[in-house]
């Protein structure tokens, strides 16, 4: 009589780093290259579309990785792994691609802060329901965003809070619980 022992596939499970940082690294990349391209092109601030395209990057390449981990993992990823998984890469690609940005606009091309910072005041300043008072309000906050630290601290959140998000639906997609072994 041969005994035969059952391989729990929740106790063999593939570590999430290696998934974690070339996807974070990958996305990172992408997003920021796409960001010079609009700098570039002089088209950096002046429509929806351009923050639309940087989070379909971000889907296609977070959908991509947790696939992945979920393959190299026997088909199966619980939701708590593919969350955190997430949670990671938009963690770690939000502070990437922030500093990335920071670099670029603080030393590689310094006169495109002040030309969005331009673009946005006049946008608002064209609204009636602004008054002086406010505009003067908007300006000193404006002083502070429109800046390579602060657009790093506002790519760093902004980024993080959305990446959670979409984190947290993609790995309700994609969750492959083990069977539980009696």
């Amino acid at each position: 009589m041969t005994d035969t022992v059952e391989i729990n596939p929740e106790e063999v499970t593939v570590t999430i780093w290696p998934t974690v940082w070339i996807y974070s690294v990958s996305i990172a990349i992408c997003i920021f290259v796409y960001t010079v391209v609009l700098y570039a092109s002089g088209l950096a601030g002046s429509g929806f579309s351009q923050a639309l395209i940087p989070n379909i990057i971000f889907i296609i390449l977070l959908f991509w990785g947790m696939r992945n981990y979920r393959r190299r993992n026997s088909g199966y990823m619980t939701y708590g792994t593919a969350a955190l998984l997430g949670v990671m890469v938009s963690i770690i690609s939000s502070v990437l691609r922030s500093t990335l940005n920071a670099i670029y606009l603080a030393y590689v091309d310094n006169s495109i802060l002040p030309a969005l910072k331009e673009e946005t005041l006049q946008t608002i300043q064209g609204k009636p329901s602004i008054n002086q008072q406010q505009m003067e309000i908007v300006n000193k906050i404006y002083n502070v965003v429109f800046t390579p630290g602060g657009m790093f601290v506002v790519g760093c959140i902004s980024g993080i809070i959305l990446g959670v998000i979409i984190s947290l639906i993609l790995a309700a997609v994609l969750k492959n619980t083990p069977p539980v072994s009696v």
